[in-house]
């Protein structure tokens, strides 16, 4: 037979792949099913053998032919024959080989309504004497657990009346090795004399003793207790072994009694009033597994109005696992959900689950699981979604996200009708019931209670009608609703109800009112901006007057322009000065203070008043760059830049220094080139900072440039290649400073939106272009 290759997924979507992953886990559930029934089979033709044994006095070999030769001559499957043999269906509570619907059990005669009870009985006690025969053991006895926890005894064997009767029936809460074995699920091997508190099975307390935990396909079922004579009789590895065994075949005995139609070790139906309850859905119990094990539960019941969407039979679902059942269930999480129901007591409703987690193969795309809580398990239900709860959803869905909620007032009857959502909007649970029509007023703010009184009337006077409102919820808080509503005529004109809609605007409110403060902050700003813009624009032009023409000072011409930034908040701290000085001298001065605005106009002011007051001193350009620096660590911490220069015009030599400026440009016989700097930092970064003199000769003709950064510097371009440029335009300036300053001012490229300060100083005479 050709091997199938698997279908290539990686393409498909996560749901095709789940269904495909489902069809892969079903497949192999039907190959452990055919396993499980040849197990069965196997374990049912082996017990007929016994009884065989028992009955013809023969071997076990004698007893397996003589099975077979009589099935050979009725013509029955030896199966069959076997399990008339020791009075068990075959097809009770199995799938048929063939993996397709188990048919029909075979025909039996009628038996009486105790029948099965004392079989399985029979049964147990002759499978328990085989335990002792093949064991050497002197007592066995095999319990049933129950589904309140509780032992209920099935058979025994080597046990005195009196022991039977006081073993019939063991309670949870009873500490025994029965009931440590049944909850912890783990064997049991004592060896050697039991302390004098426990109450052992059989009077033989010194003996050795197994207690078994006996499990079926997917559940503990029982416990098996064999018990030796003697004293300190250890129990070898083959017993184990040989015991380990023998407790699977009584599982067979045990799991007779959960098949549909079969009753109790006790001859009580078993959870036939459930079919009273229960219409519809799967009960199941808790099974117990490893720390870190997906969680599982045992299907034990099936309501009669449940249908499994594989087709299987009641009987094929009780006793299964829901795992092994439905495996889709653990891909969305609903086995955990179980799992939380089960442990806190609280129902659990999950919507639009993909019906492909219950087995769904076509028919409704979703279904909705319901958990609830039932004795010691729980109810699991599942139910396709209709049109109806999809719409139903999503109207839902819709006023959660607008914040709305449905009303109508019935004039009527007088009642007053919410949705869910309208509960939520006004705050108040569901169980105390909607506000009436007549109340409405008393939940809103007083100043709107006048707006609500006309919203209602207005709906009275048959007119539709809008209307906003503050709402008073229960802890006190407000919430901004606008109320549409409708009145509702009948056919015959008679008004029979208001309706219409509470939609939840305090969001968009509080956005809106947040929305104003900032624009009034705003606003606020911009005037707070205009009024510094103007007052640093005065403080500007009262400081620094531009003149109508060229100044002259010490024998020089002198042209100063300034040009304000583009944005009025860029407006900077650029100032210049130039003051006639005893002797004849002259003192230059341009400078930058870091900032804008007012505070860069007052530093502006604070360097230039200091500068000349120390300028009346005498001293050096050097020195009153060092007192000024001094100046800007007192008050109020000023930065800038500052050139500071004497012109001597006796000598004519320009002594001058530097505070972080730009260096002067000299223009001479029509070429110009940028002074050597000498050594000084910015104000305001050392206090002991040193600033470096230098002197600069000038001849009749010769022009120089002093400016701020902001006439030269350009975004993503060295300070070296905007100061040569500069140079090559001032080369070709001209004699008349005035042209020169504009025509520097006009090739000017500068483009951070700076202020400008710019002074053009010639010394007359000389050739003239």
């Amino acid at each position: 037979m050709k091997a199938q290759r698997p279908a290539d997924l990686n393409g498909a979507d996560p749901h095709e792949r789940l269904l495909a992953l489902a069809a892969v886990i079903e497949r192999q559930q039907r190959e452990l099913e055919i396993l499980s029934a040849r197990q069965a089979e196997r374990a049912i033709v082996c017990l007929a053998e016994g009884v065989l044994v028992e009955q013809l006095h023969c071997t076990p070999a004698e007893a397996a032919t003589h099975l077979r030769e009589l099935a050979a001559r009725t013509g029955v499957k030896a199966v069959e024959l076997a399990a008339d043999v020791i009075g068990e269906p075959v097809g009770a509570g199995r799938t048929q080989l063939t993996g397709g619907e188990p048919g029909p059990p075979p025909a039996r005669p009628p038996e009486a309504p105790d029948e099965p009870a004392g079989e399985q009985r029979e049964l147990g006690d002759a499978l328990l004497a085989q335990v002792l025969q093949l064991t050497e053991a002197a007592a066995a006895a095999l319990w049933q657990l129950q589904p309140d926890g509780a032992l209920e005894f099935v058979a025994g064997s080597g046990l005195s009346a009196l022991e039977t009767s006081r073993w019939r029936r063991i309670p949870p809460q009873m500490d025994s090795f029965a009931q440590r074995v049944a909850q912890q699920g783990q064997p049991l091997w004592l060896t050697g004399p039991l302390p004098v508190a426990e109450q052992p099975l059989s009077p033989w307390a010194g003996g050795a003793r197994a207690v078994l935990p006996v499990r079926g396909p997917a559940a503990l079922l029982g416990v098996l207790e064999v018990v030796w004579a003697g004293d300190d009789h250890a129990v070898p590895p083959s017993v184990r072994r040989r015991l380990a065994t023998l407790a699977e075949v009584t599982a067979h005995v045990l799991a007779s009694s959960f098949v549909a139609g079969a009753r109790t070790p006790s001859g009580r139906p078993e959870n036939t009033w459930l079919g009273a309850v229960l219409d519809s859905g799967l009960l199941v119990q808790p099974l117990r597994g490893e720390p870190g094990e997906q969680p599982d539960f045992e299907i034990t019941h099936v309501a009669a109005g449940f249908t499994d969407p594989a087709g299987r039979t009641h009987r094929q679902l009780v006793g299964r696992s829901l795992v092994r059942a439905y495996p889709m269930l653990t891909v969305y999480g609903i086995l955990d959900r179980a799992t939380e129901v089960l442990r806190t007591g609280v129902p659990c409703r999950l919507e639009r689950i993909p019906s492909s987690a219950t087995g769904e193969a076509a028919g409704a795309a979703e279904v909705t699981v319901r958990i609830v809580p039932f004795l010691d398990g729980l109810l699991i239900d599942w139910r396709p979604g209709t049109d109806a709860d999809r719409l139903a959803s999503l109207l839902s869905d819709i006023q959660r996200l607008g914040g709305l909620g449905g009303w109508e007032h019935s004039l009527v009857t007088g009642e007053t009708t919410w949705t869910d959502q309208t509960f939520v909007l006004f705050g108040i649970a569901r169980a105390e019931g909607a506000v009436g029509w007549a109340e409405l007023a008393e939940h809103v703010h007083p100043e709107d209670t006048p707006i609500v009184e006309h919203f209602q009337s207005t709906l009275l006077q048959r007119r539709p009608v809008t209307a906003t409102f503050r709402l008073i919820r229960p802890e006190g808080t407000l919430r901004q609703v606008r109320a549409h509503g409708e009145p509702v005529v009948a056919d015959n004109g008679t008004l029979v109800a208001v309706r219409g809609i509470y939609q939840d605007l305090s969001a968009q409110y509080h956005s809106q009112v947040a929305l104003a403060a900032t624009q009034d902050r705003l606003a606020d700003t911009e005037q707070r901006a205009q009024q510094q813009y103007r007052i640093v624009r005065e403080l500007q032009h009262a400081i620094m007057p531009i003149a109508a023409g060229p100044v002259h000072v010490a024998g020089l011409d002198i042209a100063v322009r300034y040009r304000p930034a583009e944005s009025e908040h860029a407006v900077g701290g650029d100032w210049y000065d130039v003051v006639a000085l005893p002797g004849d001298q002259a003192l230059l001065v341009i400078g930058d203070v870091a900032g804008h605005g007012i505070d860069a106009a007052q530093g502006m002011v604070a360097l230039r008043s200091a500068l000349r007051g120390l300028a009346s001193t005498g001293a050096g350009p050097g020195q009153l760059l060092a007192w000024l620096n001094a100046t800007t660590f007192t008050g109020n911490r000023t930065n800038g830049t500052v050139l500071c220069g004497l012109y001597d015009p006796a000598a004519r030599q320009l002594r001058w220094a530097r505070a972080g400026h730009l260096p002067p440009v000299l223009v001479r016989d029509g070429s110009a080139a940028v002074l050597a700097e000498p050594h000084g930092m910015m104000l305001g970064a050392d206090p002991d900072a040193d600033f470096e003199e230098t002197t600069t000769a000038l001849r009749e003709g010769d022009t120089l440039v002093l400016y701020t950064d902001g006439l030269i510097e350009r975004r993503g371009v060295l300070l070296d290649e905007s100061l040569d440029r500069l140079a090559r335009v001032a080369a070709d300036g001209g004699t008349d400073v005035e042209d020169f300053s504009d025509r520097l001012l006009g090739h000017a490229t500068a483009d951070t939106d700076d202020d400008t300060c710019l002074i053009v100083i010639r010394v007359p005479g000389g050739p003239r272009r």
